[in-house]
């Protein structure tokens, strides 16, 4: 993403002078992810739906890695850092639950896929949503392999596991640290199994749910953003930096290795694969003992009493009709999302046409401190992405934009009912305080120190943290689909946005759906980085309508409903609707 930072001057975009350990770990870091770059990638094509899909997961774990790294010390993007971790993260646990019995288990990439487009076709329905060009959804890649899902083989394919019974699998297998001898010299297999240890630490499901956090861009993961000396919303405190880039160099390299185990034959000729992958191993041990300096989560400890509990559950697949593609009714790939990129940028020149310091009116609460800095920073990721080669990133920042303005439109709805506001705004907190406790007691549950583990959500010392009772029978949020519906509400179809999460969701769960929209094939060339338009004008369009609505609301409850506040939300709002017209007539939802 845009001008490439050393920090071998000591200085990053972000200003901040970094602790001598964040420098080391962002040297790792950066290694690992110019030694991937030089790997080949090669693609077969008219093969097996399921060997496609399997050569396209490792560039695009590689692509998320480098995405993360170039955010590192950018001033922006701190949480967006912490979603493509825990994309990494699952990546690496669901390649290397393939790679143990790769003949039996890659075929069920193609199942995974009718799963989703049949999750998608219920969405649609029960919403009541029109997607006249579904099938460009389902099939945006044409004339590589056949991902119809009508063949024989999709048809038959069995299902994945879900990302918390692969965690659940993980930890119940008791990985522990190879030594570093044991990194160079061994097989796939055995490299595999050295590169599962470095995944090891101790609270590991604690970790995940930070990692969670900050994925959905909700308050707890924006807190990731407090850092001292930093900008929050922005910048990225360091232990979770750590934490995150430890999670995505393991991940991304259980990627490759699991790769190699399960289709073989994509790896390039031209490169002696001993060799490289040992560099890989080395290169990730230094990222995860630069990380463990920083983050302080060291080794699990051995484990007591019985195994952890795999939450898997049976599986019937009935599918849709809506679901399956007809050979005949593959739409091609002419889509231009540029009138989209215009109408974004004359929204983007708005959005900086007006600021306000949160501190300018008194004492802000940090909701809506965090509120307003984190939108600025993450649709000034999704800007600085989406035509500089990482528009994976863009869709990332745009699903955390759409779920955050969902949820703060529902904190915020009906002001002039204060007892309604109050017990909304109880249920909120106490949604976060009860995740946050969890979080710790998972840590301490699992060899972390408590001091540790709180830590870990300790604020800085210039933060007033508010109280952490949580109330007796507290009442859970509304589910995500309930207040996408309320944001949804001024439109044609308010069912578009829980249609268009899932849509986005496909991206950043690295589905077969999600893989296929980050590549394009034109005139015989496969385009391994680049995003649909369908996909991009999604992105961009949900993008304007979630930070308008967080800047607009965020500004007028820090500036006390001030008259510039009222102008700017609705200039804002305007001016996200003239690019949702626009670009429907691209991704065609509402």
């Amino acid at each position: 993403m845009g001008r490439e930072w050393s920090g071998a001057d000591g200085t990053w975009p972000d200003g901040r002078e970094i602790d001598p350990l964040v420098a080391s770990l962002r040297a790792a870091t950066r290694a690992l992810r110019f030694h991937l770059d030089t790997l080949p990638a090669v693609f077969h094509f008219d093969g097996p739906g399921d060997q496609f899909l399997a050569e396209s997961a490792f560039p695009y774990a590689r692509w998320r890695y480098g995405c993360a790294d170039s955010l590192l010390g950018s001033g922006m993007g701190g949480t967006v850092v912490g979603a493509l971790a825990r994309s990494l993260f699952d990546d690496g646990l669901l390649w290397q639950w393939i790679a143990e019995s790769s003949a039996d288990r890659r075929p069920a990439l193609l199942g995974s896929m009718l799963e989703e487009r049949d999750r998608i076709c219920g969405f649609l329905a029960e919403h009541e949503v029109s997607c006249p060009n579904l099938a460009r959804w389902f099939v945006p890649l044409d004339g590589v392999t056949d991902l119809t899902g009508s063949t024989l083989a999709a048809l038959s394919a069995p299902s994945l596991p879900a990302a918390t019974e692969l965690l659940d699998l993980f930890l119940a297998s008791s990985p522990e640290r190879s030594a570093s001898s044991a990194l160079i010299g061994g097989g796939v297999e055995d490299l595999l199994k050295a590169a599962r240890g470095m995944l090891a630490m101790s609270g590991l499901r604690g970790a995940v749910m930070v990692l969670g956090h900050a994925g959905h861009g909700n308050l707890l993961g924006l807190q990731s953003t407090m850092a001292t000396g930093g900008a929050p919303g922005h910048d990225l405190r360091a232990d979770h930096e750590a934490l995150f880039m430890h999670v995505a160099a393991v991940g991304a390299t259980v990627t490759l290795l699991g790769v190699c185990a399960a289709v073989p034959e994509c790896w390039p000729p031209e490169v002696e694969q001993a060799g490289f992958l040992g560099t890989v191993m080395r290169l990730t041990e230094n990222v995860v003992a630069a990380a463990s300096a920083v983050h302080g989560l060291g080794d699990p400890k051995p484990p007591v009493g019985a195994p952890p509990k795999v939450r898997g559950k049976a599986r019937t697949r009935s599918l849709r009709p809506e679901a399956l593609v007809a050979r005949g009714d593959v739409l091609p790939d002419i889509g231009d999302a540029s009138a989209v990129v215009a109408a974004v940028r004359e929204y983007e020149g708005f959005v900086s046409s007006w600021v306000t310091s949160p501190w300018a009116h008194g004492d802000p609460k940090l909701a809506s401190v965090l509120a307003y800095a984190g939108a600025h920073s993450t649709f000034a990721t999704v800007m600085n992405a989406f035509d500089d080669h990482a528009a994976v990133t863009s869709v990332f920042a745009a699903r955390m934009l759409l779920e955050e303005a969902a949820r703060f439109t529902w904190l915020a709805q009906d002001l002039e009912d204060e007892e309604a506001f109050v017990q909304r705004s109880t249920r909120y907190f106490d949604e976060f305080r009860t995740r946050r406790k969890k979080t710790i007691a998972l840590f301490t549950g699992n060899g972390v120190a408590r001091a540790a583990a709180t830590r870990l959500f300790r604020m800085p010392d210039s933060v007033v943290e508010g109280p952490e009772t949580i109330t007796k029978g507290r009442k859970p949020l509304p589910s995500i689909d309930e207040m996408l519906l309320l944001l949804g509400a001024p439109y044609p179809e308010p069912g578009w946005l829980p249609v268009a999460y899932s849509l986005l969701s496909q991206v950043t769960h690295s589905t077969p759906i999600g893989l296929a929209h980050m590549a394009r094939y034109r005139d015989g060339t496969l385009s391994a980085h680049d995003i649909s338009p369908e996909m991009l004008a999604l992105a961009l369009d949900v993008s304007c309508l979630g930070s308008a609505r967080l800047l607009g609301m965020s500004g007028l409850i820090l500036t006390q409903g001030s008259n510039e506040a009222q102008q700017y939300a609705l200039g804002l709002e305007e001016r996200a609707m003239k690019v949702h017209n626009t670009a429907r007539l691209v991704h065609w939802l509402d």
